[in-house]
């Protein structure tokens, strides 16, 4: 367990300046943006992840994976890597000739398009991949870090007026294609000189679309709300709205899920290898640790929506409180979803189970938004999220609890939710007179953490119980 607590504190790291760094430039950038432009980057930005999601074909989980299975043998290693590589190059072309075609299709947003290209060119030039699948995340980490911090520096430098949406556009994108090109520095120490069997190209692909059906498929609910927003509404405000609102939901989601990345090579090394009984040790406690998280955020983000968004981003943004309450529940679907798919059904190549799961959930997100999204623009696109995230939960964990017994996780994510609602009465009681300011946002979390942690504390829970023994002892080091 020393690599995998290794790599989640690496990836922890990472995710704590993921959650510093909207809380630093958010506020910033809603009042120098505005609603509109703010809107603008998140159109573009996600139609550039679909296009890549659609071109790449499933090959970085695929990279992930056969890593994992080949990393005890140098020779087969390397060859893997290269051929991945090569098939990346080459989707990659044709990735750039999809992105010129739908850049076409918003004629009014192609200069920006243009400026966002590098991002583009930098997802099928990454290799860190590789590093996951080899259980060395601090290469990756590392790139992600320099990153983040080059685009918060470059934010407060040169993004000063509600012109310098290009600005920040293109600073983001030439950001991540820099950091992508950096982490090829590392790979000599895994793998030696390319070598490769171009004949074995058609394999990965065939091997990559095998695992892009269900990405795709989840895609078109986690991208497509915003560019449906678009659509249906004419306006990038309802985009932004719902924009903002999901990424303060993903700032505690990013602490979570970062437990699927690290244990789905060990589980994929575990399978390998027929350790049934270990895999369902590991799952179980990966889940445990994330539900005790998820819960106690999500409520946590419901209680504050009201009395933070006024302050952190301005008047201008109360639209997407509403949008963020709907949106909490993603908190716990998503952590459900992390130990389920990308754990667990991924590892142990049980794709089809997957497929059925997001293209039913992708189906019904696309009709509710069709529906509502006319009706109550971004609060349709939110329903529509949640309801299709908890169908893909439900159909995952049908097959999964046929295969794993989960009856421990689920009584204790039962005994979590309870324990993180009664925080929440607690929290609402005693701040909902309050008024909108940082003060309350701080008060409020301070009695949520402090009620959680009491109830924890108090019922002896055995994970809460294990944390604290674990922090004491680094403390008394």
């Amino acid at each position: 367990m020393g690599k995998i607590a290794r790599n989640y504190i690496y990836n922890a790291a990472y995710q704590l300046l993921v959650f510093l760094v909207p809380i630093i430039t958010a506020p910033y950038l809603a009042r120098v943006l505005g609603a509109s432009n703010l809107g603008i980057y998140s159109y573009v930005n996600s139609s550039g992840n679909i296009v890549t999601t659609i071109a790449l074909l499933g090959i970085y989980a695929y990279g992930n994976r056969q890593t994992a299975y080949v990393r005890d043998n140098k020779h087969e290693l390397t060859k893997t890597f290269w051929e991945i590589e090569l098939t990346r190059l080459i989707l990659g072309g044709i990735g750039t000739v999809i992105y010129l075609i739908y850049a076409q299709l918003t004629p009014e947003y192609k200069y920006y398009f243009a400026l966002y290209y590098p991002y583009i060119l930098a997802q099928f030039l990454d290799c860190s991949w590789v590093y996951v699948g080899l259980e060395d995340m601090k290469p990756a980490v590392v790139k992600n870090f320099i990153t983040k911090i080059a685009n918060v520096v470059g934010i407060f430098i040169f993004v000063r007026d509600r012109d310098d949406v290009w600005i920040y556009i293109f600073m983001l994108a030439i950001t991540t294609l820099a950091a992508n090109i950096a982490v090829y520095v590392q790979l000599p120490k895994y793998i030696g000189r390319p070598q490769a069997e171009i004949k074995n190209i058609w394999i990965h692909i065939r091997g990559s679309v095998y695992l892009f059906l269900p990405q795709a498929a989840s895609l078109l609910y986690i991208q497509v709300d915003k560019v449906m927003l678009k659509w249906l509404t004419g306006t990038t405000e309802q985009v932004s709205f719902y924009d903002q609102a999901e990424k303060i939901i993903n700032i505690p989601l990013s602490l979570i899920t970062v437990m699927s990345t690290v244990m789905m090579p060990r589980i994929a090394n575990e399978f390998k290898n027929n350790n049934t009984a270990t895999i369902r040790k590991l799952l179980v406690k990966a889940g445990r640790y994330a539900l005790i998280m998820a819960c106690p955020m999500m409520v946590g983000i419901f209680c504050i929506a009201r009395q933070f968004v006024p302050w952190y981003l301005g008047e201008e943004f109360t639209p997407m409180i509403n949008v963020m309450m709907i949106l909490t529940t993603i908190v716990l679907f998503n952590s459900l979803a992390g130990i389920s798919g990308a754990q667990y059904f991924t590892a142990t190549n049980q794709i089809g189970i997957l497929l059925r799961a997001y293209v039913s959930a992708a189906v019904l997100n696309i009709c509710c938004n069709a529906v509502l999204i006319p009706r109550i623009a971004a609060d349709g696109a939110a329903v529509a999220t949640v309801v299709s995230s908890f169908i893909s939960v439900f159909i995952q964990y049908k097959y999964l609890s046929k295969q794993m017994k989960l009856r421990s996780l689920f009584v204790s994510g039962a005994k979590y939710l309870m324990t993180s609602l009664s925080m929440g009465a607690v929290v609402m009681l005693c701040t909902y007179k309050m008024s909108a300011s940082p003060l309350t946002t701080v008060i409020q979390a301070a009695i949520g953490i402090f009620v959680y942690l009491l109830f924890m504390y108090l019922s002896k829970e055995d994970i809460f119980m294990e944390i604290l023994a674990l922090v004491k002892k680094k403390f008394m080091k």
